[in-house]
């Protein structure tokens, strides 16, 4: 799918929704659209960033149009006349492509820590375990210890969120062709992580990796690995 053009396309009609020379605001339009079945999150996702112009203040958003999806599969879309426009290029397209979505994402944390030089004090969970072995590659031999693992589910294009015992977990996935662009953001004991990576489901991906937050003096050696691996509701990611 050809988002760039098309969200090009949609972006420029989007423009008269401004306020016109004698201050009015063009006047919203409420339309369905028959979609292919299992899209319609998908391209409510492209279509809520591309309708968002900005914000104003503190909390508040500023958005050309509205989009939501109904109980039956139809694409809603609320916003001037010359905004359809593009969303039905946009559709048209996605129709000839006959593009489909995953129901659900899963997204599956590993925090892992390492101590250098130390034995392997306990077995660690086999799919990251190639992982682990790259790492050690990089860094020198370690001992792995779990520290936790935390799994969230979400629509595409919806955020999901999660607290364990000591990592929280923001995450928000958009399906791109055959692979996922997800944005997330975990905390852990004041460490923080904010990254937007691609992920392909079934693969095992090392997020970032730091020092250990010290607790006592035996922490400042230690490193602490976040390991992601991404599956969808259509069987991937074994």
């Amino acid at each position: 799918m050809r988002l760039p053009a098309l969200v090009l396309c949609l972006s420029l009609t989007a423009c008269p929704a401004t306020p016109t020379a004698d201050g009015r605001t063009p006047a919203l339009v409420l339309r369905s659209y028959e979609v292919p079945p299992g899209s319609g999150q998908r391209l409510r996702s492209v279509l809520k960033e591309v309708l968002w112009f900005g914000s104003e203040g503190k909390d508040a958003n500023t958005y050309v149009g509205r989009v939501d999806v109904s109980p039956d599969g139809q694409l809603l879309v609320l916003a001037p006349a010359s905004v359809h426009e593009g969303v039905d290029a946009l559709v048209a397209s996605v129709k000839a492509r006959g593009l489909k979505e995953p129901e659900t994402v899963t997204l599956t944390y590993w925090v892992v820590t390492g101590t250098p030089g130390a034995e392997q004090s306990q077995p660690m969970p086999e799919v990251i375990q190639p992982a682990l072995t790259e790492v050690t590659k990089a860094e020198g031999p370690l001992g792995f210890t779990l520290a936790e693992q935390l799994s969230v589910s979400s629509l595409p294009g919806e955020r999901g969120e999660m607290n364990g015992r000591d990592t929280s977990v923001d995450q928000f996935v958009s399906a791109v062709g055959e692979a996922l662009m997800a944005d997330l953001r975990l905390e852990r004991l004041g460490q923080r992580i904010r990254t937007r990576v691609r992920l392909s489901p079934g693969k095992v991906v090392v997020l970032a990796s730091s020092g250990a937050p010290e607790k006592n003096s035996g922490d400042a050696s230690k490193r602490v690995f976040f390991i992601v691996k991404a599956a969808t509701s259509a069987g991937d990611g074994r």
